[in-house]
């Protein structure tokens, strides 16, 4: 996961200090306190940070934050104040997601200070560019001074520990209304809870977690003073995790050996319970590797760097996430992540998320299975992962025929949460490139006999919409007729002939249906197998017509019986 991504200018400035700076502000304290240490709960969070000077005359310039991963900020939680309203000290009430206290001396006389604390709110901006988030303070008015308007992007980005919450305040004001200002505390305090839902989410591992912060003043931009908070949250064992999967393998003409599908597997969650961690995905026997497509794989060099050529793409990912309005999707290459023989995956999922997936690819016996180790403590809701098909250097291969009677289809999926739980299970993936299919059988007794035909749409494909049964000339309709059970409700056909019976369904059709005729006539011609001819009309508007070869069952009348 995520390796060699830089942070932007700004901050990447704020991690190399230049040996012969001199700073004149020191950080003294540096807080990161929930109100609860709830693994997952979504407490109120404040934010203090202190500072000395060795003049009287700087003030704090820039100053940094990191968050620790897995404690975050839900930006869709409130309404958002633009840029316009902002500007206007007129951002809406259901914007404000926290408030904020500033503590700084006023040099209205050169050396008598006056101590100063105002009070502000924070409020939740419109992002702009390729920023998730924005959050902006107005400090109130106080002694006679301005009101102060500070605005700050929020990027999650990675660190040796993990994606945390990156945050950076520049070019805070050292004057106002003409008089010096120097601030010597910021207590920046995020509601558990914003006017849409909850706002702030505690991470779901327990692990202690490392918080940082850093700043330079006015007077020295180039030197810096920092500090680390340490946080261990509580009860993550409390949290629940009962993730579920489902997925797709094949499409209409591709669903034969040796032809390449498209494959689709998709994690679920509730994004309130512990996040996912691990994932380990075992593909079917029917799929297999297609090593037509390491020919493609980005190279070490670009794979390091995260800059791997479109050749490469091999699919999509797409995440959805409470914490982005629609679902983010972003390229999957094969690529050489790692120092295996065999190329991995790298899932890029781009701006707002920035996240980067580094997955391995491991060749099991007769099966294929994907990695994904290092997962962000994110709250998701679905995690799909699209592999294209169609071409001879796609990823997979299939090594059975889908719709055969016996192919496997079955993915093993193991998961493990950042609380340490862990899931276990087993998903059939649903095959929509098959056509309905039908099982028929025919009881006779004596002079009648009974017809059933179960019919049942492919997994994952289209619903019947139609169902015509055609009988064979040694039987023919006698007075019970037919019925037709779907959905647990029992049907009346539109049309019953002397040898067809028809019913249409509505809509996007029926998933499975039971056709029964009873009181079927039957002649001396009807041998112990005959044909059932079954018509089978999807909602592709595709019509599948069947002959099925049909055991008849039960005892020949008597000869003479007719």
């Amino acid at each position: 996961m995520g390796r060699g991504l830089a942070l932007v200018s700004g901050v990447a400035a704020l991690l190399v200090l230049p040996a012969s700076a001199s700073a004149t502000v020191t950080m003294t304290d540096f807080k990161v306190e929930p109100s609860s240490k709830q693994g997952g709960g979504h407490p109120s969070v404040t934010i203090t940070q202190s500072f000395s000077y060795d003049n009287t005359t700087d003030s704090v310039k820039d100053a940094f934050v990191r968050l620790q991963p897995g404690l975050l900020g839900n930006p869709q939680s409130a309404a958002m104040c633009t840029q316009a309203q902002f500007q206007a000290d007129n951002c809406p009430a259901d914007s404000t997601v926290g408030s904020v206290q500033v503590t700084a001396k006023a040099y209205i006389l050169p050396l008598l200070p006056v101590d100063l604390t105002n009070n502000g709110v924070v409020y939740n901006m419109r992002p702009t560019g390729d920023e998730p988030a924005r959050v902006g303070i107005v400090v109130e008015a106080a002694g006679g001074l301005s009101k102060i308007f500070l605005q700050a992007p929020v990027y999650i980005r990675p660190g040796g520990d993990g994606y945390g919450l990156e945050s950076t305040f520049a070019d805070q004001p050292r004057d106002a209304a003409g008089i010096p200002i120097q601030i010597t505390k910021i207590a920046l305090t995020f509601n558990g809870r914003g006017s849409k839902g909850a706002f702030m989410r505690m991470p779901t591992s327990c692990a202690e977690g490392n918080s940082l912060s850093r700043a330079n003043s006015w007077e020295a931009p180039t030197a810096f003073s920092q500090k680390e908070f340490k946080m261990t949250p509580t009860g993550c064992d409390s949290l629940g995790f009962s993730p579920k999967a489902e997925g797709s393998m094949g499409a209409p003409g591709i669903t034969g050996p040796q032809q390449f599908p498209p494959v689709t597997t998709t994690l679920k969650f509730d994004p309130e319970e512990a996040a996912l961690r691990r994932a380990e995905v075992l593909l079917p026997v029917s799929l297999g590797p297609n090593l037509a497509v390491t020919n493609r794989a980005c190279p070490r060099a670009q794979a390091d760097a995260s800059n791997c050529p479109e050749s490469s793409r091999v699919g999509t990912a797409t995440i959805d996430s409470p914490l982005q309005a629609v679902p983010v999707r972003g390229p999957v290459y094969i690529a050489y992540n790692s120092s295996a023989a065999l190329p991995g995956l790298i899932v890029m999922l781009p701006p707002p998320v920035g996240v980067r997936l580094d997955g391995v690819v491991d060749l099991l016996v007769n099966k294929t299975q994907n990695t994904f180790a290092a997962n962000p403590d994110l709250p998701v809701r679905s995690f799909t992962l699209s592999f294209d098909g169609g071409r001879p250097d796609s990823a997979l291969v299939l090594t059975q025929d889908l719709c055969a009677e016996g192919t496997d289809f079955t993915m093993r999926v193991k998961l493990v949460a950042y609380n340490g739980k862990e899931s276990a299970f087993t998903q059939e993936l649903a095959t929509p490139g098959c056509d309905p299919r039908a099982k028929v059988s025919v009881r006779r007794r004596g002079k009648l006999a009974t017809l059933v035909a179960r019919v049942t749409a492919a997994r994952g494909g289209p619903g019947v919409t139609g169902i015509t049964v055609r009988l064979p000339k040694a039987l023919r309709r006698g007075k019970p007729g037919a019925i037709v059970i779907a959905g647990g409700r029992r049907l009346q056909p539109l049309r019953t002939g002397k040898r067809r019976v028809s019913i249409p369904f509505s809509g996007d059709g029926v998933r499975s249906a039971k056709v029964v005729w009873r009181g079927l006539r039957t002649s001396r011609k009807l041998k112990r197998t005959t044909r059932i001819r079954v018509s089978l009309k999807d909602a592709r508007n595709h019509t599948t017509a069947l002959s099925k070869k049909v055991a008849v069952r039960g005892k020949r009348p008597k000869r003479g019986a007719h």
